[in-house]
């Protein structure tokens, strides 16, 4: 019989993957790894009948999976995790869809280790795997187990398999591409939690989408006042201010007059401001070229600085005993931040150079225990 793994055997001219109904739909609607992970178990629950079932992902530089799934398959030995025939034989034969243990070369054939302390302790004999790559790189396989009692895979078996694959590729690449999108949107959010500005994403409908810590202080003194918002938690109190989202709203009604044109690149943002508690908001409204069926989105800027004609409002005696923690430099840089001062301006106040000030003001939030400029600015002003 012709081997299971040419790359280059042609697929089942059949109905394919539209003959299976319900189990396939659910690969096709998986969007996370446990979805998919499960979506297979059904469908070889109800087309592949098997003894044992692995799913693995992703591949390190040796090769070997990075995450594997497995059902009814005890994990395999860390010291013989190395000896599994399938990975170098993949290797040897990228692009392969459809592979089958039988029809492994002899270089390929499992040692009697991996056999003994493997295949008979997971109780099976004969493999049948679905590759998914992306060129020559393997994204991840999926491998159905049978003992030596429940036979090897038929001719038919095979080539239903080559039915699913394309299936099974498709699924994979696009929950990876969901997952990747995931991770960068988490390490992004991140990020710009710690930046020294507001940033406030608003849907068409003027619902907050994202925010980070500095927008919702800024929002909360907007909402509240500065010191009815220093006792509150900014992010369980959030709401849009009033203001902004009138702002927000005439924007809107301007587009929609415009029939929906696009921006101009020299449009300028709305810019308002509560000059008595020292805010300031800048509004942008911006549609993504990608999404062009999706209503465009508020970009909002939120900055919050003390008037300057509160420099000289006496220290509580709260805010006193938060600057004893600091020493004399760093006081100096926290009462510039109580005034509003930005970090150039702090550092021309005080000749010292920009990157000193950033220096001192790391010093300054650890010290607090604070996140931003902003919330230090509020517990000496209190």
């Amino acid at each position: 019989m012709a081997p299971a793994t040419s790359p280059s055997a042609s697929p089942s001219t059949s109905a394919g993957p539209a003959r299976h109904g319900d189990p396939l739909r659910r690969v096709h609607a998986a969007l996370t790894l446990p979805e998919l992970w499960l979506a297979l178990r059904t469908l070889s629950h109800d087309l592949l009948p098997a003894r044992a079932l692995t799913f693995s992902v992703g591949c390190n530089d040796d090769g070997r999976p990075r995450k594997i799934y497995r059902h009814a398959h005890p994990p395999t030995p860390r010291e013989l995790r190395q000896a599994d025939p399938q990975y170098p034989w993949l290797a040897a034969h990228p692009g392969a869809a459809v592979y089958r243990l039988s029809d492994f070369d002899a270089e390929f054939t499992p040692s009697a280790t991996f056999r003994e302390r493997v295949m008979r302790r997971a109780g099976w004999d004969h493999l049948l795997g679905l590759a998914a790559w992306s060129g020559r790189v393997l994204h991840g396989t999926f491998n159905v187990h049978r003992a030596t009692a429940d036979g090897d895979f038929s001719s038919r078996e095979i080539a239903l398999a080559r039915d699913l694959q394309p299936a099974f590729e498709t699924a994979l690449t696009r929950v990876l591409a969901h997952e990747q999108t995931g991770f960068l949107a988490g390490h992004f959010a991140a990020m710009l939690e710690d930046v020294p500005v507001g940033l406030l994403l608003l849907d068409w409908d003027l619902r907050p989408l994202w925010f980070n810590g500095e927008a919702a202080h800024a929002c909360s003194v907007w909402n509240h006042g500065e010191r009815r918002a220093a006792a509150l938690n900014p992010r369980r109190s959030f709401r849009v201010p009033s203001p902004l989202a009138d702002a927000c709203a005439a924007v809107r009604a301007e587009w929609e007059q415009r029939n929906g044109a696009p921006v101009e690149p020299g449009h300028h943002p709305v810019v308002i401001s509560e000059h008595p508690l020292g805010l300031h908001a800048q509004i942008a409204l911006c549609a993504l070229p990608a999404s062009p069926l999706l209503p465009p989105a508020f970009h909002v800027q939120l900055d919050y600085r003390r008037p300057r004609g509160d420099r000289h409002r006496p220290l509580s005696p709260g805010a006193v005993a938060l600057l004893a923690r600091l020493s004399a430099r760093e006081r100096e840089v926290a009462m510039r931040v109580r005034e509003g001062l930005r970090t150039v301006e702090i550092a021309h106040e005080l000749t010292r150079s920009p990157l000193t000030i950033k220096t001192q003001l790391a010093a300054i939030f650890a010290k607090l225990n604070v996140r931003g400029r902003s919330r230090v600015a509020a517990l000496l002003n209190r």
